[in-house]
């Protein structure tokens, strides 16, 4: 028999004729990564925008909650967070910066409904957790250089293509104030039980048909009983901001579709931004296809 051995209990990427792919839920030999000492610092933003101008986002099958405030309402936050001291890529970390859209509901063919957040695009500036993010959970990750600067009282971050800034952050008048990091759904955007993302691999040499076309949920409970997360410290901010630069296809060949999408959200109001500094990170191992999980919500 030609090939390498398969371990079915394993994660296989390409090349898989190497055998089962070291990364962040698994090591070379198989054995669960420890996330207990994995630091993360994020900076975010959370801001009310129309529903209106989110519907083209989200996939067949997705809508938004049903909930006791604004109909015509959603909430978004973008984040920028620094991911260090992991074990799975020898204690050294990455960055990452990510649009999120609350209150947001997935109803399978069979009746249960997964509430919580979509995310239909993040960038990160290594390559190692971008390949095994989509792989193998589906996350909708891209690439970009993603620079951070810190001052006192202040978080900047800009992301860039080849030299192409496509995007800057920044909040500013951070206090320091007690307590654990809230969850980043506002209460007002609806029930968030975990993380929503579409996921989509296309069929070799037939353009325009889906290999793989399928919703994961993340559920926020499973994830905590991995790996526990412990607030560090916590900020909150009195201003921040967003601006996206819609540059040309030239300028962003790969991406200039993207950042024009998002430059036409508007930013009703500013809900709150600040920054929390945390140890310990779960491996989001927990993600599943979406149809095959059950939950206690029905239609």
């Amino acid at each position: 028999m030609n090939g390498a051995k398969r371990y079915t209990n394993l994660h296989h990427r390409m090349p898989a004729v190497f055998g089962p792919f070291p990364g962040p839920r698994q090591s070379f030999d198989g054995r669960r990564r420890d996330g207990s000492a994995s630091t993360n610092k994020e900076a975010f933003l959370t801001f009310k925008t129309p529903k209106s101008a989110l519907t083209s986002l989200l996939p067949l099958g997705f809508g938004f909650q049903d909930t006791q405030g604004s109909d015509q309402d959603a909430y978004v936050t973008v984040s920028s967070k620094s991911l260090d001291n992991l074990e799975w890529l020898g204690y050294r970390g990455y960055n990452l910066f990510s649009f999120y859209i609350h209150g947001v509901q997935y109803a399978t063919p069979q009746g249960v409904i997964h509430k919580g957040t979509f995310l239909p695009v993040l960038w990160e500036d290594l390559a190692d957790p971008i390949i095994s993010g989509r792989e193998e959970l589906g996350f909708p990750k891209l690439f970009a250089d993603i620079s951070i600067s810190e001052t006192q009282g202040s978080y900047h971050m800009s992301a860039s293509w080849k030299g192409s800034r496509f995007a800057d952050f920044s909040v500013g008048d951070l206090r320091e104030i007690e307590g654990s990091a809230p969850p980043l759904a506002p209460p007002e955007a609806g029930t968030d039980d975990g993380l929503l993302l579409h996921r989509y691999m296309p069929t070799t040499g037939r353009p325009g048909i889906a290999e793989v076309d399928y919703p994961v949920f993340v559920p926020y409970a499973e994830e905590r009983k991995v790996q526990g997360v412990s607030t560090v410290r916590r900020f909150v901010g009195s201003t921040g901001e967003v601006k996206w630069y819609p540059l040309d296809w030239q300028s962003l060949p790969t991406l200039h579709h993207i950042i024009k999408r998002l430059a036409e959200i508007p930013i009703t109001s500013v809900v709150v931004c600040g920054l929390t500094e945390k140890v310990g990170g779960a491996d989001l191992s927990s993600a599943r296809k979406a149809n095959e999980l059950e939950t206690t919500s029905k239609l």
